[in-house]
Order: structure tokens, then sequence, then C-alpha cells
């Protein structure tokens, strides 16, 4: 019997597994695909962006620790994750966006974050291939961007050196022992017993979670993901912008990918998702308008994922009201950056018992939420 069962393995279930086996715990990776990374889950609609600006207050000395280890994590993990540091540039477009700008440098610079407010040809230097109307942004240069699917391949890969046993299988509940948590039951009926169990299955977690009683303000919705044809390199940093969903980066072979929290068709059944032609389009030309040169581009592929998202975006972390039943879920589309250092944090809370990184995203923070509002923000999830 292992130690604990980790069910999930995007980006946040393989770091628990990989930092609970460096840590010296017997761990069983669970996972309903062979490769997480490329079902239609949160990795897999993740841009990949190493962004330590504009986080909530609560998750950032969780995203400095952690933009500490990614200058490292591939030699760490002794895989090529395709990292590199070309920095994050939020950008606005009109005046009435620029108090937006010197909001975020104001708090981020509270907060200890190197990051500057840059204009003029200091903005152009950082990015000459953005539009003209580009007048002011906020640039922290230690930003990044990384592989989502290499990632959490990476951290699998190195927990399984470590001894980690994977096995392949849907989990269809919880199985309770004396009002506890002892084992997880598979689709299969095959079962899994350990005393320690954490769900990392993003938008699945809201399943697993109602058959045992608990009702987090927690939903799940479709994002879709753009990428376009090879192009000579132009763009160093990751570029958002105040007025658009947009995400837009270069990947090291490119590729421009286009994210930005747009929208995708919930699938007629289950959970899942199909990207949407009208938000494809909109997507594109936002991303367009901001860098010109792509409208000599090819789209080259629209793909979609899943992202379980928490009423106040931040995740749930921690134990529930179910004894040896542990959360890391509820990401809300900023997981990736800080995916190292949560793995850390879960690992040390697991084996000492105290992580106080994580009290911000205790699972009963919630207690007593008005069920109005949780419905209401749960019927958001659904809307294109």
């Amino acid at each position: 019997m292992s130690d604990v069962i980790v069910i999930g393995s995007g980006v946040i279930g393989t770091s628990i597994a990989y930092h609970l086996a460096r840590d010296g715990a017997n761990v069983t990776l669970l996972d309903q695909a062979f490769d997480a990374a490329t079902k239609p889950a949160a990795t897999w609609a993740s841009a990949g962006g190493l962004r330590s600006q504009g986080r909530h207050a609560e998750d950032q000395p969780i995203t400095k620790l952690a933009a500490a280890r990614w200058k490292t994590l591939s030699e760490e993990l002794d895989a090529d994750l395709e990292v590199s540091f070309g920095g994050h540039l939020h950008i606005a477009e009109t005046e009435s966006e620029v108090p937006v700008i010197e909001q975020r440098f104001a708090s981020d610079t509270a907060a200890g974050l190197p990051i500057e407010k840059v204009e003029g040809n200091r903005l152009r230097a950082i990015a000459p291939a953005l539009t003209e109307n580009a007048i002011v942004g906020a640039y922290t240069a230690g930003d990044g961007q990384a592989h989502p699917g290499r990632t959490a391949r990476a951290f699998a890969r190195a927990a399984a050196r470590l001894g980690t046993k994977t096995i392949f299988g849907q989990a269809a509940t919880v199985k309770m022992d004396g009002g506890k948590a002892s084992g997880v039951v598979l689709a299969d009926g095959t079962i899994l017993s350990s005393g320690q169990l954490i769900l990392a299955t993003g938008a699945w977690s809201i399943d697993l979670l109602s058959k045992l009683g608990i009702a987090l303000p927690l939903r799940w919705r479709g994002l879709q993901m753009l990428l376009s044809d090879m192009a000579e390199k132009m763009l160093a940093p990751t570029v958002t912008a105040v007025g658009r969903n947009l995400s837009l980066k270069q990947t090291p072979s490119g590729e421009f990918m286009i994210g930005g929290r747009w929208i995708a068709a919930p699938a007629p059944t289950g959970i899942g998702s199909n990207c949407v032609d009208a938000h494809v389009a909109r997507q594109w030309s936002g991303a367009a308008a901001i860098l010109p040169a792509l409208r000599s581009r090819k789209l080259a592929q629209a793909w979609s994922g899943v992202e379980a998202q928490s009423i106040d975006s931040l995740p749930f972390i921690g134990r529930t009201r179910i004894g040896g039943l542990y959360l890391a879920a509820g990401f809300s589309n900023h997981g990736f950056q800080i995916s190292p250092q949560i793995g850390a944090c879960v690992a040390s809370d697991i084996l000492t018992g105290q992580e106080p990184l994580l009290a911000p995203f205790a699972p009963h923070r919630h207690d007593g939420i008005d069920p109005a509002k949780v419905s209401a923000f749960i019927a958001e999830s659904i809307a294109c």
C-alpha cells in the first residue's frame, strides 16, 4: 500500500508526486489518461507563462519561490522544458487604461517585485514589433515561458525515477472506511488503498467531491488556445493587454501562441470543450492588433481544454473535512508558474503537518458562503 495516492497527472499532480517521492514517500500516481499533458485538461489549456507580476497577494510568496525554482528546474528534472526568460509586458493602449498599469506597478513594487514602468523608447526596445498604440507598460524582465506538457511529463518521469508507481485508470469515487478516506475505487472496480489521497484532478475534482457531500464554490470552463505557423523571432516577452483577453508569446521554435481566457463551448456531455469559431476569429484578430506581423501569419492549430476555477480565483489546497483526503485544485488559469513550489509545499504539508504558505488556500475558507452567490458563479461556467 502506498503512503500517498496522487490522483491527477497534470503539472500540479505530477509536481506533488515528484516532491513527495523526493522527500521519501512511497507514492502512487493515478490518472485516467496515459499522458495528461495531451488530454483536454488544464495543463493542455495552459499557455505556459511564467508570470510573477499581477498576482494575488496571497500567492506572491509562493510565486517568488517558484520563480527561483524555474531558473534551474530543467537541470533538476533532467529534461528540456523549453524554458526561456524574455520577460512579461502588460500594456495599455489608451489613456483610460494607464491607471491600471500604474496600479499594478505600485502594488507589485510594494510587494518587492522587480517591476519596471516602461514607455517610449524603452517600451519599443523591449518589444519593437508591437503596435504603435502601446503607450505604456508594466515590465518584469525575469518572467518567461516554458512548455506545460514537457514540464508535466518531466515531473512524472523524475517521480518514477524516485520510485513512484504510475497507474492509468479513471477514479470513480473515494473509498471510505470509518468516516475517513482509505483509497480510491476505479471505474473498472479496482480498489487502490492508501491512508492519504490527494485530489489534483482539476475540473474532475468537482464530481469526486460532490459524491462525498463536499460542495465548494468551484466551477469548470473551457478555454481555447491558438498557435500560428513558424515565423522569424521578433517577440521576446510574453505580452498581455489591459483592454483585451490576450496572452501572446513566441515560442522558442518561432510559433506564436495566443491565449487569454477565451471561452470554448462545453462538450455535449461530460467534462470537455470545443473551440468556438467566432471566438477563434476574434482571438486571432485581437492578437494581430497588438502584433501586426500576425496578419501575414497562418493559424496552424486551435484547441481547447478545461480549467477549474474558484469563486475568488485562488486555488483550494489543503486538508478537507474528510480525514485522509487532501485537495489541490481550482488554480483558476494561473497555476503553471507556481507548480514547482506548490509541489514542494504540499509535500511539506503532507509529511510534516504544517506549511504556512498554504494557509490562504484552505478548502474550507468559504464555509457559510451564500448559496445563491455560488449558484450564480457556477452557472457562468457554461456561457460562451
